[in-house]
C-alpha cells in the first residue's frame, strides 16, 4: 500500500514548510498534497516552492471541505492527513502513525499529542472528552464510510471515529511525543482565535447529539458535489528528469 499525505492549510505560511520538508524526507509517503483553504498569505507559493501537487481554493470553505477535496485528488488507498500549523515533526513521528496501517494492525490510527501521563489516561483510558486531532492516517475505505454531510468544517475528525466504529474499522491511537502545534490565538490574535475556538467546540459539542441521538445520518441525502476546477486551482508538481 501507498501513502498519500493530505496537508489542509489556511494561512500557515509560517509552519508549512517545515511540515512538508519533513513528509518529503520520510520513505514512507508516495505523495503530498497541499489544499490551501483560502489562504491569503504565501501558503500557496511555499508549497509550489516544494514541487507537490497544489490546490487552491479561492475562498474559504472549513477544513472538512479541503480534506474532501485532497482526497479527491489522492491517488491511494492510504491517506495521511497531517495538520499544516504542526512544529517539529519528525520522521519518527510520521512512522509511528503510518506504520499500523501499512501492517494492517487497524484501519484508523489517530496520532494524540503528549500532553502528560494523568491528561492522557484521562482522555485515551477513561474516555473523558472525544478524540479529537488533525493527525491521523486511515484506509480510503474510513473516509468513504463517512456520510457527505459530516465532511465539512470541524465535523469531520468525530464523524471519522465515529462511523469508524460503526463501520466495524478498527481505530487505534498512538500518543506523538515532543510534537507541538500553533494554537489559535497565536495565529489569529486573542480574539479571533478564541472566537474560532469557540465555534469549533460548539459545533463538535452539538455534533455529539446528532450522531449518537438523532442520528440525522440515517435520513440524510448525499451532499453536494464537488465542483471540477470551478472553485479551486490545481498546480501539478512538475515533473524532474
Amino acid at each position: 500500500m501507498k501513502v498519500t499525505a493530505v496537508v489542509a492549510a489556511y494561512n500557515e505560511e509560517q509552519t508549512l514548510a517545515n511540515v512538508l520538508g519533513s513528509l518529503q524526507r520520510s520513505p514512507l509517503i508516495d505523495e503530498i498534497i497541499v489544499v490551501s483553504d483560502g489562504s491569503t498569505d504565501a501558503t500557496v507559493e511555499i508549497s509550489r516552492a516544494h514541487d507537490v501537487r497544489t490546490i487552491a481554493l479561492r475562498s474559504n470553505q472549513g477544513k472538512g471541505y479541503a480534506m474532501r477535496l485532497g482526497v479527491e485528488h489522492a491517488s491511494h488507498d492510504v491517506v495521511f492527513f497531517v495538520d499544516a500549523d504542526m512544529l517539529d515533526l519528525t520522521e519518527e513521528h510520521i512512522s509511528s502513525l503510518v506504520r499500523p496501517v501499512l501492517d494492517r494492525k487497524c484501519e484508523m490510527n489517530v496520532g494524540i499529542r503528549h500532553r502528560g501521563p494523568i491528561r492522557n489516561f484521562l482522555h485515551l483510558k477513561a474516555h473523558m472528552g472525544p478524540v479529537l486531532s488533525g493527525i491521523r492516517v486511515m484506509r480510503r475505505m474510513v473516509w468513504d464510510a463517512v456520510p457527505m454531510a459530516y465532511m465539512e468544517r470541524f465535523k469531520i475528525e468525530l464523524a471519522l471515529n465515529y462511523f469508524c466504529a460503526a463501520a466495524g474499522y478498527r481505530q487505534m491511537n498512538t500518543v506523538v511525543y515532543e510534537l507541538g502545534h500553533v494554537i489559535k490565538e497565536s495565529k489569529r490574535g486573542l480574539i479571533r482565535g478564541l472566537a474560532a475556538r469557540f465555534e469549533m467546540t460548539r459545533e463538535v459539542f452539538l455534533l455529539h447529539f446528532d450522531l449518537y441521538l438523532f442520528q440525522t445520518w440515517r435520513w440524510s441525502v448525499s451532499g453536494d458535489v464537488l465542483s471540477a476546477g470551478q472553485d479551486y486551482e490545481l498546480f501539478e508538481a512538475e515533473l524532474v528528469e
